[in-house]
C-alpha cells in the first residue's frame, strides 16, 4: 500500500535551495515476524514496515561528485512527521526550460556512508 502526498512549491525543505516542487511517497509493507517459543509453540506476529521517499524538484544543476556531501537534513515546514535525515539516492537532471536547469532529487531516510560515491547538494 502506498500513499503519495503532494507538498507543493511553497514547501520549504532545509538543506536544499531553489525547491519548486516536492512530494513524499509513504509505503507500508506487511512483514511476517512469526517466532517459535521454547515450548515449541509458534507466536504469529504481523507487523508493518514503513518506507518513505521524498522527491524534490530544485532549480539548478546538482552534480554527481566523488567525495562530496551525499546527505541532507530534510525538514519539511509545517509537517513534523516528515522531518528526516535523508540520503540522496538519485539525481535526474532536466534540460533547460527557457534558461533554467532543474534537477529532481530522490531522498530516502538514512545516514551518510563514509567514503561512498556521493552527490553534492
Amino acid at each position: 500500500m502506498a500513499t503519495t502526498i503532494k507538498l507543493g512549491k511553497n514547501t520549504t525543505v532545509s538543506g536544499l535551495t531553489g525547491v519548486v516542487d516536492s512530494s513524499i511517497t509513504v509505503e507500508v509493507e506487511k512483514v511476517d515476524a512469526t517466532t517459535r517459543g521454547s515450548t515449541g509453540l509458534y507466536k504469529r506476529i504481523v507487523a508493518g514496515l514503513q518506507s518513505r521517499t521524498l522527491e524534490v524538484t530544485v532549480l539548478g544543476d546538482y552534480s554527481h561528485e566523488w567525495g562530496a556531501l551525499k546527505f541532507v537534513t530534510v525538514n519539511v515546514s509545517g509537517v513534523a512527521q516528515l522531518t528526516m535525515t535523508g540520503v540522496v539516492t538519485n539525481v535526474k537532471r532536466s534540460e533547460p526550460i527557457g534558461d533554467k536547469v532543474s534537477s529532481t532529487l530522490t531522498i530516502k531516510p538514512g545516514e551518510p556512508v563514509e567514503n561512498a560515491d556521493k552527490i553534492s547538494v
